[in-house]
């Protein structure tokens, strides 16, 4: 089941993963329609856990939302990738 946001509100997104990545992982926001709402570069809790502040549009929809992160093991790249979805709508009365 997919989480529920409002429009407009704050929401703290982690990625955890249990080796430390090159650099700080990227997370990305893709619209309805397959365009880029915003690419964030995550701030830094350790060197395994990392978190996103990300402000809901005000559009609503069903948004992609997905966590990038490199790992060079043994000479050779290894990408991380966590892709999930989320919905965007007014729940409550104005």
């Amino acid at each position: 089941m997919r989480e529920t946001f409002e429009p407009g509100n704050t929401v703290q997104f982690t990625f955890v993963s249990s080796v430390a990545p090159n650099s700080a992982p990227i997370f990305k926001v893709t619209e309805p329609f397959g365009s880029t709402v915003t690419s964030i570069t995550a701030a830094t809790s350790d060197t395994t856990h990392y978190y996103a502040l990300f402000t809901m549009p005000a559009s609503e929809g069903v948004f992609l939302a997905e966590w990038y992160a490199l790992k060079t093991f043994s000479g050779s790249d290894r990408n991380f990738i966590k892709r999930f979805t989320f919905n965007i709508r007014q729940t409550r009365g104005e």
